[in-house]
């Protein structure tokens, strides 16, 4: 009786974890297409309105450069969807790869700009076109230089995979080195957003007071509201993939049936969701 009430409690937990699974497998691929969608409106629409700017500010540029990153992410996704959908993986192990390694590069080099226009707009700075052109050219150089030839040349390729597989690579984490990687990632990314977060905050706050009740009317209190809007995309896209992480790398070596993937190709699904950010910088220029 004991063996088989222990066999009808293991077939029922497998049966949840499955139903589980299949729920975030579907959460995942309409995530991938809201991004697909959404994201190449949002491109489409932004570059028609710099095209009629013909602006070349610090915050064009830098703009220019979140659409051209958000771009080639999404020229990534219809890999992820083909994946996701028919369950296996037909472009072979470069392309997974590359596919791979373009959702983190977009990641990282994304809140890299959002922190630029952030600082430019929280310290008033004010820069010349060619030194903001070099200092984004420096982004676009280190992300394409250095840090794709670093993940193409280790992300992958200790391990066998199975070619029918991709987006797969628990088995790196298992590695010393990747797990201090990921958390001095984690680290940075988690206490900028958390520092500039609270400067962000206390700067409304204090124009708020000052400039209360008719603060929308004011252009200083508007910009600064704006600022808020990337750094609240970070803590919606962002923070939870990093926070998951922490556990997912704790957790990983007792993850034998690999229960904890589906969760960490959602959280990273959503970091994806910042592509949307166009949109949403679109109505605030409307208004």
């Amino acid at each position: 009786m004991c063996n088989s009430s222990l066999i009808q409690q293991n077939l029922s937990s497998n049966e949840t974890m499955q139903d589980t699974s299949e729920r975030l497998h579907t959460i995942l691929i309409a995530l991938y297409i809201i991004d697909l969608a959404g994201g190449t409106l949002g491109a489409i629409m932004m570059a028609h309105q710099l095209f009629q700017r013909r602006s070349q500010s610090t915050m064009t540029i830098i703009i220019s450069s979140l659409l051209v990153l958000h771009i080639l992410m999404l020229l990534s996704i219809p890999f992820r969807l083909s994946y996701y959908i028919s369950r296996e993986w037909k472009f072979g192990w470069l392309a997974c790869q590359l596919t791979s390694a373009i959702i983190y590069i977009h990641m990282y080099t994304t809140f890299t700009f959002y922190v630029a226009i952030i600082t430019i707009r929280l310290f008033r700075l004010e820069f010349k076109r060619c030194c903001t052109a070099a200092w984004v050219a420096a982004v676009w150089l280190l992300a394409a230089l250095v840090i794709t030839p670093v993940l193409l040349s280790y992300y992958g390729t200790s391990n066998s995979y199975r070619s029918s597989e991709c987006f797969q690579f628990h088995k790196e984490m298992e590695k010393v080195a990747m797990v201090i990687i990921n958390y001095c990632l984690i680290g940075i990314l988690v206490s900028v957003c958390a520092g500039l977060t609270v400067i962000q905050l206390s700067v409304i706050y204090r124009l708020a007071v000052k400039y209360w009740p008719d603060i929308n009317s004011h252009a200083e209190f508007r910009a600064q509201a704006k600022s808020f809007f990337f750094i609240l995309v970070t803590l919606v896209c962002f923070i939870p993939h990093h926070v998951f992480r922490v556990y997912y790398i704790q957790n990983l070596h007792l993850d034998k049936d690999r229960k904890l993937l589906p969760y960490n190709e959602f959280f990273l699904a959503l970091t994806t969701m910042c592509c949307l950010d166009m949109l949403c910088f679109l109505a605030g220029i409307a208004r």
